[in-house]
């Protein structure tokens, strides 16, 4: 019902603007190409733009091998829309200087993975979100199957390098991402073909972040659980993968901006599926208190806040101690 409802919304538009969250990473990307795609087969007369704030160089570079970077403009502002479609997003507080534009006479068509926030858009008169599936591209790929369009090559191989992103290669997912993943292959997509545009060798900014990550990081304990706490220039959220790699259950590094900073926080599997506690869910409360915003997955998500990264820090710590009810102790 709720893809009828798209459908028909899609189909009475002349002027189509589809959007996604501010850094918009490889998932979300190319997502918003398959959907505009898709978007140009259901109504060929309806001009499509893809509009976001900023593209994350992981999602540029993709792009860029893919040869489709110039369909995806980076701009603070809008043209002229009846429908808007946000996709990887449904917060339109993450869509950075974006999210000012957003006319709340016109109506919001939402495709996402990720819980639904506390901030949806009234005017968004439909919303498909599936906070089970791994990446947005997976339920871009049910929708695809959903009204039997069946995929070009390019398409199929565009889905599958955003399951692929999103799911750190195949790491977390459930037998329907390897149901997509069939399907995304017998349209012609190849796995072997997406693992190597995947590939990308760290640069030497993000090296130098990660190592100082670690060399900055101060270690507490909550019980049984090891929480690693640093701050960088940039490279936030690779350096926080980086120190739970090295062994914390949970790792935040904060990143000091002109207006504020941004924290970014990543958990292990072990710990997500222990405590059941929601990254994404605690850093959009922490984004509502502190006046930024926040959100992401289980184990994966980001706040920005118009505070400093001492305080922000201090702040994640507390509220991780309040949620295990557990005490806090530094680690020398």
């Amino acid at each position: 019902m709720k893809i009828m409802s798209m459908l028909k919304l899609i189909k009475q538009a002349k002027n189509i603007i589809i959007t996604s969250h501010q850094n918009s990473d490889i998932d979300a990307v190319l997502s918003c190409y398959v959907m505009k795609r898709l978007i140009n087969k259901v109504n060929p007369y309806a001009e499509v733009d893809i509009v976001t704030s900023k593209i994350n160089m992981p999602a540029k570079k993709v792009l860029e091998k893919l040869n489709i970077l110039s369909t995806i403009k980076e701009a603070d502002y809008v043209p002229e829309y009846d429908l808007c479609i946000f996709i990887d997003v449904n917060n339109p507080l993450h869509l950075g200087p974006l999210g000012d534009k957003i006319r709340p006479d016109k109506p919001i068509v939402i495709i996402d993975h990720h819980k639904p926030s506390v901030n949806m858009p009234l005017n968004a008169l439909v919303s498909i979100i599936d906070d089970q599936a791994v990446a947005t591209a997976e339920v871009v790929c049910d929708i695809i199957q959903e009204i039997c369009v069946k995929p070009s090559k390019e398409e199929a191989l565009c889905l599958l390098l955003g399951i692929l992103s999103d799911s750190r290669r195949l790491l977390i997912g459930t037998v329907k991402t390897s149901r997509d993943i069939t399907f995304l292959l017998s349209c012609g997509a190849s796995l072997s073909e997406a693992v190597s545009i995947l590939y990308m060798p760290l640069s030497y900014s993000e090296k130098i972040a990660r190592l100082k990550a670690s060399q900055r990081a101060t270690i507490f304990s909550l019980g049984q659980w090891i929480i690693a706490m640093s701050n960088v220039g940039s490279y936030e959220a690779s350096a926080a993968r980086a120190l739970v790699d090295l062994g914390a259950d949970i790792a935040a590094v904060c990143n000091d901006l002109d207006e504020g900073s941004r924290l970014c926080v990543r958990a292990s599997e072990e710990f997500i599926r222990t405590t059941n506690i929601h990254l994404g869910e605690e850093l959009e409360k922490m984004g509502l208190i502190m006046s930024g915003s926040g959100g992401g997955h289980a184990s994966a998500a980001c706040v920005s806040v118009p505070r400093q990264c001492n305080d922000v820090l201090k702040g994640f710590l507390e509220m991780m101690s309040n949620r295990l009810k557990q005490p806090l102790r530094k680690i020398d």
